[in-house]
C-alpha cells in the first residue's frame, strides 16, 4: 500500500520534498521498530533450519500446475463437481492443534503412531489459527513484525501451529497416484504422512502438493502439519495486511492415475484482424507401457467446434503433447463480453477408454502493448480498476465463495472493469468468477521487501546491499514465486497482466522473474513498478507498462507528453481512499480521457481491513490493529476502502461509480434539447444500452421518456435529441438527467435496468418571471443591555450582545440557536495523514477564540430591522461579520462576510456558520446533491434533486470518527420533527451544508473527542453547519502534501460573503416525490 510510496517527487513512507538541488527525507516512519540490519554473512547456512535458510523453499513437492482436476469421466469432468468424483476426498473441517508461542515448544514428535494426541483442541480448516483464538493477529506496513535481520527469525517469538487428522484412504486408490493438495498455509510447514516427512513448503499464496503414495497404508491414515509463523519466507511477504498464519485455503486429497496429463497450458488467441481463433494446447503426458491418445474437444454450449488428437507414445519420460486448431467467427473474450468456450482434455487407452477428463473454460482474446498503448484484441482499453487484498471481518484471509461472488458483483454494478491481487496470487476461484463475468486481472506475485526496499533509497550503495533484488541468496526464491504464479494460473483469459511483486525493489532477481514469466507465458504483459532510488520512478527493463504509484493528476498528464517514454501509464495504486477521501477522482479522469498515453489506473483500495468487534456496551465498531493487544500497525493503515469489511458501501464508491461510469453526455445546445453522447467503452456499442431522460422540477421528477437506440461503436460519439414539455413555472429551476441502463440480459451481475451512466443539465428557464411578494407585516425591535429581539410574524430572533449568537424562536420555542463562525472540521484521516492539520490548527482556535466587537442594529425598511454582529477572529487572523435581517412574516435574513486579516495564513477549512436544534429534530430533506454526502472535490457522483430521510442516517460510520454528512449544490433545506416547527434554509447561492444528530465535536478524534465509531450516537442536540465552502477531501494519497486537496478545491484566503433566509412553517412531511437519501444510499438510481 501506500502510506509509504509514492511518487516522484513524494515517495516514501515518509515525507519528502522536491527541490531544485535534490531530495530530502523530513521524516520517516520506515526507520521506526524493526528496521532493517545490514545482512549478516553468509545469507546461506546449511546449518540452520529450513525456515531460516533462503536457498531451501521447497522440499518433495510436485512441480506447480494449472489448477485443474483430473476426473474418471468426460461427464464428471463437464459437470465440473469434484465432490462427484471418486477421485476426491476433502480434508476441510476439524483438524486436532497445538499451538505453541514459540519454536521450542512445539511438540516434537507429533506425528508419530503413538504420541498421544487426544487432549488436543479441534480446529478448523481452513483458517487463521488468529481467528480461532489463538496468537496476536498483528497488521503491519512497513515494519517487519519481528526484528529483521534477514534470514534469521527469533526462536523464542515464533508461534508454531502443529496439525493432524487421520484419514481414510479408499481402498479403490489402490495403483493410483495420491496427491495431497494444500491450497495455502503459512508461512511455512512441514508435512507428514504415517509419521514420514514428505516434504516442506514456503509461499503461503500458492498450493502444494505432495505425492504421499510412498508412505500410505490401507485404512487409517494420519497426516501431520507443522506451520510457522514466521520464516525467511516472510521477508517476502511485508505486506500492508493482517499477519495471520494457519492454512488460509482448502485442503484435499486426490487419486491421480498413474498415466495421467499433469499438467496443460490453452493458449486461445486472435487472428485475421482478431475475428478468427487460434487455439493451442499444450500437454505434459506422464506415459505409461502403453501408447494413449490425447483429445482435446472444444465445446460451444453443447456444439463441438474442435476436435484434436495426438498420440502419446509409451514410456517413462513426461512429454509435451501439443494441439492445435483454427477457429472462424469466434466470439471473443473481454472484460465487456466475457464469452467463454469449453475445452473437454482427455487421456484415453488404446481401446478409447477414458482414463482422465478435465475441463477447463477458454476465452479467446489478444493482449499486446501496440502503438505506446496496452491493447485486448487490437483495442486500446481503459483500465478501471481496483486493489482488492483478500479480506474477511471475520475470518482474515480464509474467504468464502460467497464473499468473492459478492465482490465482483459490486464490481461489475460500480462500473469496475480490472481488479490487482495486491499483493499474491488470490484464491483459484477468484479467477474462475472474472473469467466468467469479465475483469481484467493483474495476478501478482507473492513477493514485497518494503522495508528492505525503502533502506535502499538512499544510494546505489545502499540499494546493492539491502534490496533482496541483488542478493544472490535470495535470487530462486524470487524466481520460484513468480514462475509458480504463472504455472497455476495461466489459463484464466481475464489475467492480462503478470505482476513480479509490490515494493520489493529492484535487481537481477526482477530481470530474471521478468525473463521467466515471459518464457512461461509470451502471451501476456508483465507489470512491476521497481522502484530502486527515489529518482528512478520512471519505467523500467522489467515492465511493458508504466505502474507508478500515487502519481498526481499533475504528474500523469506531463507523463503523458514526455517524449522519452514510450509505455502506457497505468497506476499500479492510485487514488488512496483512506477514511473519508476520493477527492480529485474526477481530475484524473479527465486527464485520462484527454491523453492516449494513459489508460487507466487500480484505485487503493476495496475493501477496508477492519474486524468485526464489540466495545464495552456490546456495541459493534471495527476493529483496528490494536485490536488484539498492543501492534506497530498504528491505528490509520485500515480504513482505506471503497466498501466496508461487511460489503457496505463507503461513500466515495459511489463517486468511483460516477467517474467509472463507460458512457458520457455532453450538451450541444441544452435549450434545444442537443446532446452528444460518449461511448467510452472499449467493445461495447451505445445500441447495446437503453437510454432515457428525466426532467425534474425544483428536483422533482415531472416527466420521463425513453431515447431511440442509437449506433455508436467503442470509443465513438453519437448525436441525440430530447423533446422536453413546455416549461411553464417561473422561478423555477429544471435539470434534466440523461441515462443509460443495462438492457436485459447483459450479464448475470448486472439486472436490467440497473442504471450504467448518468449527466445532469440544468435547463435554461425563459418563462416570464413572476411579482415577488412584499413580506406581510412589520418587525419590531426590542433591546436591552444583554440583548437585542427582533420580532416579526409570530417570530423572533434574539441576539446576544456578549456572544454574538442567535436564538431564532416560534411562539416563544426555541428553533435554532448559534451562529458561530466556524472555519474548522472534524479532521479526516487525510487531513491527519497529511499533516495539514499541524498547519491548519489555528482555525480550529480561531473558532472558538471569538470576540465580539460589535453588535449594532439598522433599520434597512419600513418593515425590516437588521443587526449586524461584528466578530474578531484568531487573535486578529481575520473578521466575520453577520447581518441579521427580520421580515414581517418572521423570516430573517443571513448575509455573512469573512475577511481575512493575514493573507499569508494557510486556508481555512470551512467558511460557515454553526448552529444547534433541539434533538427532537429528526428529519431533513434538501434540494441540492445527494443522496448521500458530497464535498467540493467529491460530489461527481451525487446528483442534484429532492432527498429526505432521517438525520440519524446522514452521517456514515467510517472505521474512525471524521468529517462526515456534508452536502454541496444545497439550494434548501427543511429540518422537521413531530409536532415541531419546521425550519427552512434558502441560499442564495448553492451552500454547503451538514445536519447531524450530535455535537459535531463528537467526530474529533483528540481528547476528549473519539475513535471508534460505536461512539457516534445520537445525543444532545442537533448539529446544523451552514457553509458557503468547505475544503476538498483530497486523496491522492494519505501521508503526503500531494494528498492535500488540490489547490483548486481549497479555500483562496480573501473575502468571501454568503447570504441565507432562515424561515419557519408547519409542514409535517417531506414532500412528494422527494426521493429517500442517507449516507451509504444506493447510487442514484432515479
Amino acid at each position: 500500500m501506500r502510506r509509504d510510496m509514492k511518487l516522484g517527487p513524494v515517495i516514501g513512507f515518509a515525507w519528502l520534498v522536491s527541490m531544485s538541488s535534490g531530495f530530502f527525507v523530513l521524516g520517516s516512519i520506515a526507520s521506526a521498530q524493526n528496521r532493517p540490519v545490514p545482512p549478516i554473512s553468509p545469507q546461506i547456512d546449511s546449518s540452520r533450519p529450513d525456515w531460516e535458510n533462503p536457498a531451501i523453499f521447497a522440499r518433495g513437492k510436485e512441480p506447480a500446475r494449472a489448477t485443474a482436476f483430473p476426473f474418471e469421466s468426460r461427464e464428471l469432468a463437464l459437470a465440473d463437481d469434484r465432490s462427484a468424483s471418486r477421485r476426491f476426498l476433502s480434508l476441510n473441517g476439524k483438524w486436532r492443534f497445538f499451538f505453541s508461542p514459540n519454536v521450542d515448544g512445539a511438540p516434537a514428535d507429533f506425528y508419530r503412531d503413538d504420541f498421544d494426541i487426544s487432549a488436543w483442541r479441534q480446529i478448523r480448516v481452513p483458517a487463521d489459527w488468529q481467528a480461532e483464538g489463538y496468537d496476536q493477529a498483528r497488521y503491519n506496513n512497513v515494519t517487519y513484525p519481528f526484528p529483521a535481520n534477514r534470514p534469521l527469525i527469533p526462536h523464542d517469538r515464533n508461534p508454531v501451529g502443529s496439525y493432524r487428522r487421520d484419514v481414510d484412504v479408499p481402498a479403490s486408490w489402490s495403483g493410483q497416484d495420491v496427491i495431497l493438495h494444500i491450497g495455502a498455509a503459512g508461512s511455512a510447514y512441514y508435512v507428514w504422512v504415517n509419521g514420514q516427512q514428505v516434504g516442506y513448503s514456503e509461499d503461503s499464496k500458492l498450493p502444494s502438493e505432495f505425492n504421499i503414495t510412498p508412505h500410505l497404508r490401507p485404512g487409517k491414515n494420519s497426516i501431520s502439519m507443522r506451520v510457522y509463523r514466521w520464516s525467511d519466507g516472510s521477508y517476502l511477504e511485508d505486506q500492508d495486511f493482517w499477519r495471520v498464519s494457519g492454512i488460509e485455503r482448502e485442503v484435499f486429497l486426490m487419486a491421480a492415475p498413474r498415466t495421467r496429463i499433469r499438467d496443460f497450458t490453452v493458449r486461445a488467441g486472435l487472428t485475421d484482424n482478431w475475428r478468427n481463433g487460434t487455439l493451442d494446447v499444450i500437454a505434459k503426458v506422464l506415459p505409461g507401457s502403453a501408447a494413449m491418445t490425447v483429445r482435446a474437444t472444444l465445446f460451444d454450449g453443447d456444439r463441438t467446434l474442435s476436435r484434436r488428437t495426438a498420440r502419446v507414445s509409451a514410456g517413462r519420460a513426461e512429454q509435451n503433447v501439443r494441439l492445435t486448431d483454427r477457429l472462424t467467427n469466434v466470439r471473443s473474450w473481454s472484460a465487456e463480453t466475457p464469452n467463454l468456450y469449453t475445452l473437454l482434455l482427455e487421456l484415453t487407452d488404446a481401446k478409447g477408454a477414458v482414463i482422465q477428463a478435465t475441463r477447463q473454460r477458454v476465452g479467446f482474446r489478444d493482449v499486446a502493448i501496440r502503438g505506446g498503448q496496452l491493447q485486448v484484441n487490437g483495442r486500446p482499453l481503459y483500465i478501471r480498476g481496483v486493489n482488492r487484498h483478500e479480506h474477511d471481518p471475520d475470518t482474515f484471509h480464509v474467504i468464502s465463495m460467497e464473499s468473492m461472488r459478492r465482490d465482483i458483483e459490486l464490481m461489475k454494478q460500480n462500473n469496475v472493469n480490472a481488479v490487482r491481487s495486491s499483493h499474491y496470487p488470490n484464491d483459484p476461484r477468484w479467477y474462475d468468477l472474472a473469467d466468467e463475468y469479465g475483469l481484467y486481472v493483474m495476478d501478482e506475485a507473492n513477493i514485497e521487501s518494503h522495508a528492505y526496499m525503502e533502506m535502499g533509497w538512499k544510494g546505489e550503495k545502499e540499494r546493492k546491499l539491502y534490496h533482496l533484488g541483488y542478493d544472490p541468496a535470495w535470487e530462486a526464491a524470487h524466481v520460484s514465486r513468480v514462475a509458480n504464479m504463472v504455472e497455476r494460473d495461466k489459463n484464466h483469459p481475464s489475467i492480462i497482466f503478470w505482476s513480479l511483486g509490490n515494493e520489493a525493489g529492484v535487481g537481477p532477481a526482477f530481470e530474471r522473474g521478468a525473463a521467466e514469466a515471459r518464457r512461461l507465458d509470451p502471451t501476456r504483459l508483465v507489470s512491476y513498478l521497481g522502484l530502486g532510488t527515489l529518482p528512478e520512478l520512471k519505467p523500467n527493463p522489467y515492465g511493458d507498462i508504466f505502474a507508478p504509484m500515487y502519481y498526481t493528476v499533475d504528474q500523469t498528464i506531463a507523463y503523458a507528453h514526455d517524449g522519452r517514454f514510450a509505455q502506457p501509464l497505468i497506476q499500479c495504486e492510485y487514488s488512496h481512499m483512506q477514511g473519508n477521501s476520493g477527492g480529485n477522482l474526477a481530475d484524473y479522469w479527465d486527464a485520462i480521457y484527454a491523453n492516449p498515453k494513459l489508460q487507466g489506473g487500480f484505485i487503493w483500495d476495496w475493501v477496508d481491513q477492519s474486524m468485526n468487534a464489540r466495545d464495552e456496551n456490546g456495541e459493534p465498531y471495527w476493529g483496528t490493529g490494536d485490536l488484539y493487544g498492543p501492534n506497530p500497525g498504528g491505528e490509520i493503515e485500515f480504513g482505506d476502502g471503497l466498501i466496508q469489511p461487511d460489503r457496505t458501501p463507503n461513500p466515495h464508491l459511489f463517486e468511483m461509480r460516477k467517474v467509472y461510469q463507460p458512457i458520457a453526455f455532453r450538451a450541444d445546445d441544452v435549450a434545444k434539447g442537443r446532446f452528444t453522447a460518449i461511448n467510452h467503452n472499449d467493445f461495447s456499442n451505445l445500441s447495446e444500452f437503453d437510454l432515457g431522460w428525466i426532467l425534474l422540477d425544483e428536483g422533482i421528477e415531472v416527466a420521463r421518456g425513453e431515447m431511440p437506440t442509437i449506433d455508436v461503436a467503442a470509443r465513438g460519439q453519437g448525436k441525440l435529441s430530447v423533446s422536453l414539455p413546455a416549461i411553464r413555472q417561473p422561478d423555477h429551476e429544471y435539470v434534466l438527467t440523461l441515462t443509460a441502463r443495462a438492457r436485459g440480459g447483459a450479464s448475470a451481475l448486472v439486472p436490467a435496468g440497473h442504471l450504467i451512466a448518468w449527466d445532469q443539465f440544468v435547463l435554461p428557464n425563459d418563462a416570464a418571471r413572476g411579482v415577488t411578494a412584499a413580506s406581510s407585516g412589520s418587525a419590531v425591535v426590542h433591546e436591552t443591555a444583554n440583548r437585542v429581539t427582533l420580532s416579526g410574524g409570530g417570530s423572533e430572533l434574539q441576539i446576544d450582545r456578549i456572544t454574538g449568537l442567535v436564538d431564532y424562536r416560534k411562539d416563544g420555542r426555541s428553533i435554532i440557536t448559534g451562529g458561530s463562525p466556524n472555519f474548522y472540521r472534524a479532521l479526516t484521516d487525510n487531513d491527519i495523514g497529511t499533516q495539514i492539520a499541524r498547519t491548519h490548527d489555528l482555525w480550529k482556535t480561531a473558532s472558538a477564540s471569538r470576540t465580539v466587537q460589535s453588535v449594532a442594529v439598522e433599520r434597512s425598511t419600513r418593515s425590516d430591522i437588521a443587526v449586524r454582529v461584528r466578530f474578531a477572529v484568531g487573535n486578529g487572523a481575520a473578521t466575520f461579520e453577520s447581518r441579521y435581517v427580520m421580515h414581517g412574516d418572521g423570516a430573517v435574513a443571513v448575509d455573512a462576510q469573512f475577511t481575512p486579516a493575514d493573507t499569508s495564513l494557510p486556508a481555512p477549512f470551512r467558511v460557515g456558520m454553526a448552529f444547534v436544534m433541539p434533538s427532537e429534530y429528526s428529519n431533513l430533506e434538501w434540494y441540492g446533491k445527494g443522496p448521500h454526502e458530497s464535498y467540493q472535490d467529491r460530489q461527481t457522483g451525487a446528483a442534484l434533486g429532492r432527498w429526505a430521510g432521517a438525520i440519524a442516517a446522514q452521517n456514515h460510520d467510517y472505521m474512525r470518527p471524521q468529517e462526515t454528512g456534508n452536502k454541496v449544490a444545497v439550494r434548501w433545506l427543511a429540518i422537521r420533527g413531530t409536532n415541531l416547527t419546521t425550519l427552512r434554509v434558502k441560499g442564495g447561492q448553492p451552500l454547503s451544508a451538514n445536519v447531524l444528530t450530535f455535537p459535531y465535536e463528537d467526530l474529533s478524534r483528540r481528547p476528549p473527542g473519539t475513535r471508534r465509531s460505536s461512539d457516534i450516537v445520537p445525543h444532545g442536540h442537533v448539529s446544523v453547519m451552514i457553509d458557503a465552502v468547505q475544503s476538498g477531501l483530497g486523496g491522492t494519497d494519505s501521508w503526503s502534501p500531494h494528498g492535500r486537496p488540490l489547490e483548486r478545491y481549497r479555500i483562496p484566503l480573501s473575502p468571501l460573503r454568503y447570504v441565507f433566509t432562515m424561515s419557519n412553517d408547519q409542514t409535517a412531511s417531506a414532500t412528494q416525490g422527494a426521493m429517500p437519501a442517507s449516507a451509504t444510499a444506493s447510487p442514484i438510481e432515479f
